[in-house]
């Protein structure tokens, strides 16, 4: 049975933490959009706090609201809901919003392709150790065990680096092989995204409950890059179901300052939507 992932103290929930690490590691050089998935109240959070701390230059997206750098001080509980449009910059057609995913391009102050996803990131029902995300469903087709929302906007990570989130670790979502792919990774690893992609470059990371994966330079293949407070490497191998490239020294990932705290419980989450989320280790 699936436990909730616990960050070993009672200062702070896993999904505050998870929303800090998200925000400490938003974008990279040059013109960066922030996005995430649907109901990523934890992106959403971890973006704007990312504009108010370490990336003032931050372009926060919300594709199903369709809005541009709103300045939200509660929480809204999805990329959908309207509350993040309070302050907004701009408000853009739905249909601008799909075909600039599709061409991995976002208006900035500089309009261009995107080079990193921020600190926003798509989750699966399954991700694989190339970081493929599969939101289809489990099972053969047409016959499904479980049937997802579909592809979404899941399919723009083949035209922009986006990167994984979720917020369950199992091994029944770390599978060695995506079902079905909804949102290309580094496919079958190697140079395989470069070829079939034209170049493009697949994610940087992986975030969840319990870890921080990135990427091995040849193979592109999952490595624990950090683990959380509460948590050990043989937790994550043991709630992983493909093998995972294992540096010598894994460090654990840094917790919470009092500061980044209060800046994310008084100007990002002042409903406290993240004291109450729900993430799970397990089964």
């Amino acid at each position: 049975m699936a436990e909730p992932a616990y960050p070993g103290t009672d200062t702070y929930s896993m999904a505050e933490f998870m929303a800090i690490v998200l925000a400490r590691q938003a974008g990279g050089e040059g013109e960066t959009t922030g996005g995430g998935g649907a109901n990523q109240a934890v992106a959403l959070a971890a973006n704007r706090l990312a504009q108010i701390t370490v990336r003032p230059d931050l372009w926060l997206f919300t594709g199903g609201a369709g809005v541009y750098n709103g300045k939200f001080d509660t929480l809204p509980i999805g990329t959908w809901d309207p509350r993040c449009g309070h302050g907004a910059e701009c408000k853009i057609y739905i249909a601008d919003v799909v075909d600039g995913g599709t061409r991995g391009e976002r208006p900035g102050r500089a309009s261009g392709r995107m080079k990193r996803g921020g600190s926003g990131g798509f989750g699966g029902i399954q991700v694989d150790k190339f970081g493929n995300i599969n939101m289809i469903g489990i099972g053969e087709h047409p016959k499904l065990k479980v049937r997802g929302p579909g592809t979404v906007g899941t399919i723009w990570m083949g035209s922009a680096s986006a990167n994984v989130y979720v917020e369950h670790h199992s091994k029944r979502i770390f599978v060695d092989k995506c079902d079905y792919i909804s949102g290309p990774g580094w496919l079958s690893g190697g140079d395989s995204r470069h070829q079939t992609l034209n170049g493009r470059d697949g994610p940087e990371y992986i975030w969840s409950p319990i870890c921080v994966l990135d990427f091995t330079e040849d193979e592109h293949r999952a490595r624990i890059a950090s683990v959380h407070p509460g948590y050990t490497v043989a937790d994550v191998v043991a709630n992983t179901g493909f093998e995972l490239a294992i540096p010598k020294d894994v460090p654990q990932t840094t917790p919470p300052t009092d500061w980044e705290l209060n800046v994310l419980r008084t100007q990002v989450d002042r409903n406290g939507v993240l004291k109450k989320r729900r993430m799970t280790v397990g089964a």
